[in-house]
């Protein structure tokens, strides 16, 4: 009969899990307990969660939410980040953290589908969700500004020249 602490962790771990989607998993070793509160602080400002869970802890959780593909993540000690926000940003702190020390990331799990390492290393290359709708709106409101520009340009062409004529005939 399991323990009722272990019971009670799982189901906690359960229902803080199940309102998130992306979720990243590292072996946290190689960080002193300064630095991962660190880590845990930086993520947190970012709207993420970062916690050091027991592997049969996330195998029991996830099997139970229907995902059944993590057991590659599930070696060695495992620390899981979840969060909803922006992946870019999460996955430059992670692997930001990870050039400075031995820490690694195993891997991801975002809205369903099971990333590599080089896969998030290829997201945290990517600019932020703000950056990325900031460009388009640029982008989209570009040939607009330009529009404006020529036509205003030609505006005052044309009221010059109505200013020009009607000096000459006085």
């Amino acid at each position: 009969m399991p323990q009722k602490w272990k019971v009670e962790r799982i189901n906690q771990l359960k229902e803080e899990l199940k309102g998130f989607s992306n979720y990243l998993f590292t072996d946290y070793r190689g960080l002193n307990v300064e630095q991962l509160n660190a880590l845990r602080n930086t993520l947190r400002e970012k709207g993420a969660e970062y916690h050091v869970v027991k592997n049969r802890f996330i195998k029991r959780v996830f099997t139970d939410l229907g995902i059944s593909t993590l057991d590659q993540f599930l070696i060695n000690p495992t620390a899981i980040a979840y969060f909803d926000e922006d992946m870019s940003e999460i996955a430059k702190i992670l692997i930001d953290t990870a050039k400075d020390s031995t820490f690694q990331i195993k891997g991801g799990l975002i809205d369903g589908t099971v990333l590599s390492y080089e896969d998030i290393e290829n997201i945290s290359k990517l600019p932020s969700r703000q950056a990325l709708i900031v460009q388009t709106v640029g982008m989209l409101s570009s040939p607009m500004a330009r529009l404006v520009w020529l036509l205003s340009g030609m505006l005052s062409k044309f009221v010059r020249i109505l200013k020009t004529i009607e000096e000459i005939r006085q």
